[in-house]
């Protein structure tokens, strides 16, 4: 009996229905044991004529598939190719790309010297199964480099070996590739990039999503014993790049796409002030809440304001526990646990978002619709020695922007050069934020636990009816604040009762949650008495 290979080894082998002579079964053995080729036209349970019968991947008959060909890079049977012939004709970016993240990570640990690289495309449109194979030649190369949507990963590890993943994907098809561009990898830096596998491949079904979303917590969460960095690049054809870095010191996402452009960053190398994860938790969902305020007062564009929330969540909720910390000789100064319950929690970060500007009124060119937010967190530790150390962590932010507003809610506003079209409302808002922890010791003792607030907004607003300016409104707000809780701290410094220890860590809990970045002025007003401007 003729043995027949899977169908992703060789071309689709088709035997008669009725018997036949020794000598065809003789041709049909040796079609089987051919060896590869490089371009391989492959009938991916093509419909057989009443005479003929066809094997499918798994060597299994199946006459029924009506499914055109497919046109393979090489003929391979390994876990890659199995999982692109699974969903190359599916109808979405992230069936297309389903497992195969996970799938190039497990390859990626069997590279070496004697394997360095795998290629493998596989292309379904008309234009590459029928063309010749200097047409599929340049179709692949196109897939290859320039796939509509693609996504790459880079890791560096410890000893200095690059290893490099990309998937592609356009109208004709999918392709991967996977190198080691330098260097050796060890065993364990093969299973530290085992370990990525889940992580790879979250990334990219969050990407390949409609709309794209960011899923890289786990990208952050590699052993720095092992995996010096880790970078991953996207361009999707929605017009969404993305790139991500992170190594021991840091991480950073930055994304664009037709809403504008946002980018954080996290410096993940001063573990030294990080809080507990519920302590994390709470400063992260300060700061979304101040983002989603932000995105509403300024109009930002909601796309963008999500992948934001989300770079910003996932780098900050991971900073300080991914890896393998570097053992080496304890700092001249630390944030002891108690400044730590005092501090946000979170490493010091910067973040921006900034939207696509336009200038929607023909005839005011000066009226410009934008966004602009900043925001930040920077914490200093100074002092002699430990004993006599001042820590000083200090957030703010900063929100500009712009925009055209119609005068009836549900009438979409279409400015033109016709005066029926000018009535609207143009505002322009312009708020600052910032909070200040202040902590200072003096011989051990604790002489300084300060929390400093402070919120302007600014906002201003002009009333056009039939393009003639009708009214003009300023409406500035401000508060301020300044708490010193080291009185309440040493009143309680000895206390050896439990009743004690709890008051004192209530206290100090107190000044981490009054210390979080506040950018309503009222909100401000409610955590002191002191107020200007209200």
């Amino acid at each position: 009996m003729t043995t027949l290979a899977p169908l992703l080894s060789v071309p689709t082998y088709v035997t008669p229905t009725s018997s036949s002579s020794s000598a065809s079964s003789s041709s049909s053995t040796a079609a089987a044991t051919a060896a590869p080729v490089a371009s391989t036209t492959t009938s991916l349970g093509q419909a057989a004529s009443p005479s003929l019968a066809l094997y499918s991947a798994s060597g299994l008959l199946d006459a029924t598939s009506s499914l055109p060909r497919a046109v393979w890079e090489a003929a391979q049977t390994d876990a890659i190719s199995t999982r692109m012939n699974a969903d190359v004709r599916a109808g979405d970016l992230g069936s297309h790309w389903k497992g195969l993240g996970r799938a190039l990570m497990d390859q990626a640990t069997l590279l070496g010297p004697d394997n360095a690289s795998y290629s493998q495309s596989v292309m379904v449109s008309d234009q590459a199964r029928q063309g010749s194979s200097g047409v599929q030649a340049i179709l692949r190369d196109q897939l290859h480099r320039f796939g509509s949507d693609g996504v790459s990963l880079s890791v560096t590890t410890a000893s200095g070996a690059q290893v490099e993943l990309s998937l592609s994907s356009n109208s004709d098809g999918v392709a991967v590739d996977l190198k080691l561009t330098a260097g050796k990898l060890t065993d364990e830096e093969r299973a530290a990039l085992g370990q990525l596998g889940d992580a790879f491949e979250a990334a990219v079904q969050g990407l390949a999503g409609q709309p794209p979303t960011l899923s890289l917590s786990g990208l952050t969460q590699f052993d720095s014993s092992q995996l010096a960095s880790v970078d991953l690049k996207a361009s999707l054809s929605g017009g969404t790049s993305v790139q991500f870095h992170a190594d021991a010191s840091q991480r950073s996402v930055a994304v664009s796409n037709a809403g504008g452009s946002m980018k954080v960053q996290v410096d993940a190398g001063t573990d030294a002030i990080t809080g507990s994860a519920e302590q994390r938790q709470r400063a992260i969902a300060n700061y979304l809440q101040q983002f989603d305020s932000a995105a509403d007062r300024g109009h930002a564009d909601g796309a963008l304001t999500t992948l934001f929330k989300d770079a910003f969540s996932q780098l900050n909720g991971s900073a300080g526990s991914a890896g393998t910390a570097s053992a080496g000789p304890a700092p001249r100064l630390a944030a002891s646990s108690d400044d730590r319950s005092m501090l946000s929690g979170l490493a010091d970060f910067t973040a921006s978002i900034t939207g696509a500007t336009s200038t929607p009124n023909p005839l005011r060119h000066d009226e410009v619709d934008g966004f602009d937010y900043q925001v930040s967190q920077h914490t200093t530790l100074s002092g002699s020695s430990q004993a006599d150390r001042d820590i000083q962590q200090r957030s703010s932010s900063s929100l500009k922007a712009s925009y055209h507003e119609s005068l009836q809610a549900d009438l979409p506003l279409r400015l033109d050069t016709s005066r029926q079209s000018q009535n609207y409302t143009y505002h322009q808002i312009d708020d600052q934020a910032s909070s200040q922890v202040d902590i200072g010791y003096r011989l051990g003792y604790l002489v300084q636990a300060r929390v400093s607030q402070s919120a302007s907004q600014d906002t201003r607003v002009s009333k056009y009816v039939m393009g003639d300016l009708v009214s003009s409104t300023h409406t500035p707000l401000q508060a301020q604040i300044v708490r010193d809780f080291a009185a309440q701290l040493q009143d309680d410094r000895d206390a050896r009762a439990a009743e004690g220890a709890t008051r004192r860590r209530q206290v100090l809990e107190q000044v981490g949650t009054l210390g979080l970045l506040q950018s309503d002025p009222a909100a401000v007003r409610g955590h002191g008495t002191q107020l200007v401007g209200l």
